[in-house]
């Protein structure tokens, strides 16, 4: 399959590139200038890569030229903000990505592209207050912020095409290694509170979280299931609760013991509200990677980091 990737230097357009050509599918990438392509050293067999504004035209026509999926990671905001990420802007916000996404599906449609996948977030649902029952895909949405609302829009375009199959997938913080390592979830409040150099406080508010692997094969799954399965359908995607507290207590767990540590054995945070099922993806076929994959992630951290544990 050959797959035109919109934000491709982001952190999950790093994972989804990866992954796509990890399954020898075709890429042809777009980044905003030569300066962003980096770390993509070991797939440079699979991938065409394309610089420009994901908002213009004459750089989406050669992106899309030939492709058969499309998936829109690209999202322009205030650095280090989603929520907020609007700025004192909120009109320049609508138009550089729910008109810009629009302006993707049309030259999508006419370039033949026959799927698309939508980046969207669980930020849909933050106007709603559930606890014991997870969120569903079919949930009706909530959103409270322009970002919220923004992938809700988004979301809804679906089903307004006939010639052309869009899904959405709606991941909740994403985590893993990525490029450049120092941007890695949790690796500053990590490296804050080992290297004895000062350390930030950490909180035992439960959140969740999904692996970039975890989205990246969901993206994939959406790209090559049955027309039927997916069509103007959105996708929750989410795996695992953690709070900054347990992510500490593993980390000391990682530093002490050489034997496997156990998810039994450590001190689960709290599950928070709005947690998102997850059903309509397992049904699929996805199999995210738990508390195994998380552990495997803060070792890597570790090593990469060099921590130590506290004298």
């Amino acid at each position: 399959m050959r797959v035109a990737v919109t934000g491709a230097t982001g952190l999950v357009g790093r994972f989804v590139i990866r992954e796509l050509c990890d399954d020898e599918n075709e890429i042809h990438a777009l980044a905003r200038s030569p300066q962003r392509i980096q770390g993509f050293e070991s797939y440079v067999d699979f991938i065409e890569w394309h610089c420009g504004d994901f908002a213009d035209e004459n750089t989406l026509k050669p992106l899309l030229a030939n492709c058969n999926g499309l998936v829109h990671a690209a999202f322009e905001h205030v650095p280090n903000r989603f929520r907020g990420g609007e700025g004192d802007d909120p009109a320049h916000f609508w138009e550089r990505n729910h008109v810009a996404t629009i302006r993707c599906i049309e030259t999508a449609r006419r370039a033949g592209v026959k799927r698309v996948v939508l980046l969207s977030s669980r930020a849909v649902f933050d106007g709603l207050d559930v606890d014991s029952r997870g969120l569903g895909d079919d949930e009706q949405p909530q959103p409270t912020t322009h970002y919220g609302l923004l992938k809700h829009a988004n979301e809804g375009l679906a089903s307004l095409y006939d010639d052309i199959v869009i899904c959405s997938l709606r991941p909740t913080g994403i985590y893993g290694l990525t490029w450049p390592l120092e941007k890695t979830k949790w690796w500053r409040m990590l490296c804050s509170h080992f290297d004895g150099t000062g350390r930030d406080p950490v909180d035992s508010i439960g959140r969740t979280e999904v692996h970039g692997v975890d989205v990246a094969k969901a993206v994939s799954l959406l790209l090559h299931a049955n027309d039927e399965s997916v069509r103007a359908r959105a996708f929750n995607c989410s795996d695992i609760v953690v709070s900054e507290q347990w992510l500490v207590e593993l980390v000391h767990r990682i530093l002490q013991e050489s034997e496997s540590i156990q998810h039994e054995s450590t001190t689960m945070p709290s599950r928070p509200r709005n947690s998102m099922d997850c059903r309509g993806l397992r049904s699929l076929g996805w199999n995210p990677g738990g508390f195994d994959r998380l552990l495997r992630t803060l070792r890597e951290i570790v090593n990469r980091a060099n921590l130590r544990g506290i004298r």
